[in-house]
Parts: C-alpha cells; sequence; structure tokens
C-alpha cells in the first residue's frame, strides 16, 4: 500500500507543470510547420536574391567596363534603388520561365537538342547530365500520365510482414508467361530513394490508402497513421462495449 501511494504521489505531485509542459508542447506542435514553411520562403528568397544579384553586378560591371568606367569610380553605374532586392529576386524566376518559353517552341527545342547532344559527347559530365535529366524526368512525370497507378503491399521479408510499395506499371512477362506488376518501393524517411520490385500479380495486395496518405505515412516513418486507418480504429474503439 505505501509503495503505491508513492508512486501515485510522485506522478501527480506536479500537475500544473505537466499541464504547462503538455500547453507548450500542443504550441510547438502547431507553431512548427508554419514556422519551417516560412523559413523555407525566406532560405529560397535569399537564394534567388543572391542569384540575381550577381547576375545584375555582372551586367553592370560589363556596362561600366564598355564605357570605360572602374566600378569603384563616383559615375559608374549601380543597380541601387528601392524595390532593387525584390527585382534581384524575381530576376532569376523571369530568366527561367524564359528559358521554359524558349523550350516549348520549336527553336528552343532544336537549340536544346543541340547543347543536349554537345555535351552527351563529353566523357563525364555526359553521364553527369544524362543521370540528372533522367530524375528530373522522373520526378516530373509523376504528376502526368507515367504518375502512380496505386499503393499495394509486398508481403516480405516474412510472412505477416508487409512492405509498402507504389504501383507503377503493370504488363506481360513473356518469360514467365505470367502477368506482373512493377512496384516501387520507397525508402523511409526519403521516399525519392528505393528499388524496383516486378512481382506477379497474385502477390500483390491492393491497399486502400491513397497516394497522398501512403506518402504521409511513408515519410513520417509511420507516425502519421492514414485517415482511414484512424477512422477505422476510432470507430471500433467507440463501438466496444
Amino acid at each position: 500500500m505505501e509503495e503505491s501511494s508513492s508512486k501515485t504521489s510522485s506522478t501527480g505531485s506536479h500537475p500544473r507543470l505537466t499541464k504547462a509542459f503538455s500547453t507548450l508542447l500542443a504550441g510547438v506542435v502547431s507553431a512548427l510547420p508554419v514556422m519551417v514553411t516560412v523559413w523555407l520562403l525566406v532560405v529560397l528568397y535569399r537564394i534567388l536574391r543572391n542569384a540575381g544579384d550577381n547576375i545584375i553586378d555582372g551586367l553592370f560591371r560589363l556596362l561600366n567596363f564598355v564605357r570605360g568606367v572602374k566600378p569603384t569610380a563616383l559615375d559608374a553605374w549601380a543597380f541601387e534603388f528601392p524595390g532593387a532586392n525584390l527585382i534581384q529576386a524575381l530576376l532569376p524566376v523571369l530568366i527561367v520561365f524564359g528559358v521554359g518559353f524558349a523550350v516549348t517552341n520549336r527553336p528552343g527545342r532544336r537549340a536544346l537538342a543541340w547543347i543536349e547532344r554537345r555535351i552527351d559527347a563529353l566523357p563525364i559530365l555526359g553521364f553527369v547530365y544524362s543521370s540528372i535529366k533522367q530524375l528530373v524526368d522522373a520526378l516530373k512525370g509523376l504528376g502526368g500520365e507515367r504518375k502512380f497507378k496505386g499503393v499495394a503491399y509486398i508481403e516480405y521479408p516474412s510472412p505477416g510482414c508487409r512492405l509498402l510499395g507504389f504501383v507503377t506499371a503493370n504488363y506481360f512477362d513473356p518469360q514467365t508467361g505470367k502477368d506482373v506488376t512493377a512496384v516501387f518501393m520507397p525508402t523511409s524517411p526519403n521516399p525519392l530513394t528505393g528499388f524496383v520490385v516486378i512481382v506477379d500479380d497474385e502477390k500483390v495486395t491492393k491497399c486502400n490508402m491513397t497516394l497522398e496518405e501512403a506518402s504521409k505515412l511513408i515519410i513520417s516513418a509511420g507516425l502519421v497513421s492514414p485517415m482511414s486507418v484512424a477512422q477505422t480504429a476510432s470507430t471500433t474503439s467507440g463501438s466496444t462495449p
């Protein structure tokens, strides 16, 4: 009796401190996503501004050189006025937009293809460029026709254990004479890395999770449960007498 009463008193000796800590933790959990999002926006703005600053600074150095004026002279041209930082941040975005507009037209595509052929001919840079281009094309294709077709379970590494994967393709394998499914198995917490397995259709278990729910589950290392699972668990607990 004395031992149990001492445990009760030790756990409930500071209820106000426990409540204050819980309130602080709730505030951190609520504010952290907003703070991280704002921080990423600030970092992105600074990167764009520095890139625009270097572009404009190089342009004005060239103009001053053509004019025969040193950058330290009083009559040297400079890009300084209210709102200059915003223009410096928008300049790289406008340049990338211009490149995108150019490559979506026939002359720009021809120029890009000519540049790619020259880069591919280089011994090391060609391999690096082609690898990066394939990765970018794969990421770009996720939102188009080649996006993931669904979520599936693959039984691995032992019976009763299941890995979560994204279905990428279904086709007939003439070597085995069976219909097979290509499943991308992402790693946690970085879903951009992983491996592809080719599994017989009868060994693939369909999962009712959406792509968003499965991605959140993988990125959070299982900490964020899918809404469908959470709702089923709450319904089951509520119906239990």
